[in-house]
């Protein structure tokens, strides 16, 4: 992967996802490169998606953007992973989580990396930070097939129960969900006795890599799978007829075990939208 060194003139960007004010994100792209991931199609790093940005100066940045602007709350890792790999070498996000807490803004992270763990001491800071674990395949082969950069199941287990221990507030989330794929059921029963709250937020066709997803299936899982992922996305009516079985099979799992489950439905038409409400109730 192809390392650009990034002089940035803004860091705080207002965001439409409903968890925060305004995002952080220290990198452009990630190392994780997972193939269902939204933003390589995004206008800032679709032209290079084997490459990462460095945003060098963003804790100098940020440190002038607060001076002047004081938000309730922040989203760090909108659009990228704040945790991965060269976060080791850089020390973007440890510098930034410190002015944060030298402010005492909240944040709320959004992350799947088991890198995190070493940071908690700092989150724990302020009572009011939350974290966003994504956990959406209950098995090492899929992480494998559409995710292989990534941390491992156990990595992954290791790194929630952490968090927990150092009484974050902390939502597990399910999200992309791909249809027959993934498995709500074994997924929750990985962090039953963890996790109070778990968001299941469907993958969408309209993500930019449909057909990329696809193809991966069909290699992967044979043309019967492929035929049934995608006539889940074929029409309208049988994408909620889907996220229809979806949801009974949450209320199913909810009565079971004692977690809040929170379902995350884009509408068919389009991915995303200010409608989509995330109940960021933690």
């Amino acid at each position: 992967m192809q390392i650009k060194i990034i002089n940035t003139q803004r860091v705080l960007s207002k965001t439409q996802i409903g968890l925060a004010e305004y995002a952080i994100n220290p990198y452009r792209g990630c190392e994780f490169g997972c193939f269902y991931c939204y933003i390589k199609h995004n206008k800032n790093v679709e032209n290079s998606p084997d490459s990462l940005g460095i945003k060098i100066n963003a804790p100098q940045i940020l440190n002038k953007e607060l001076y002047y602007r004081r938000p309730r709350r922040v989203l760090l890792g909108s659009t990228t992973e704040c945790f991965q790999y060269k976060e080791l070498e850089y020390k973007l996000t440890e510098k930034i989580l410190k002015i944060l807490n030298c402010y005492h803004i909240p944040y709320t992270i959004l992350t799947k990396s088991h890198l995190i763990t070493s940071y908690l001491p700092l989150i724990a800071n302020n009572k009011k930070n939350k974290i966003y674990f994504t956990l959406n395949f209950s098995s090492d082969n899929l992480i494998e097939v559409f995710e292989k950069k990534t941390p491992t199941i156990k990595e992954r287990l290791k790194a929630i129960r952490t968090i927990k221990a150092y009484n974050i507030p902390l939502r597990i989330h399910i999200g992309p969900f791909i249809p027959y794929i993934c498995s709500l059921k074994e997924i929750v029963s990985l962090v039953s006795e963890i996790a109070k709250e778990i968001n299941v937020e469907i993958y969408h066709h309209k993500m930019g890599n449909f057909s990329e997803i696809l193809e991966i299936i069909k290699r992967n899982f044979g043309k019967n799978m492929y035929n049934k992922v995608y006539t889940v996305y074929e029409s309208e009516d049988n994408y909620l007829r889907f996220a229809k079985y979806l949801q009974n099979e949450i209320f199913l799992l909810q009565k079971q075990y004692n977690i809040r489950f929170f379902f995350i439905l884009p509408e068919f038409d389009e991915y995303y939208n200010l409608r989509i409400d995330y109940k960021d109730s933690i």
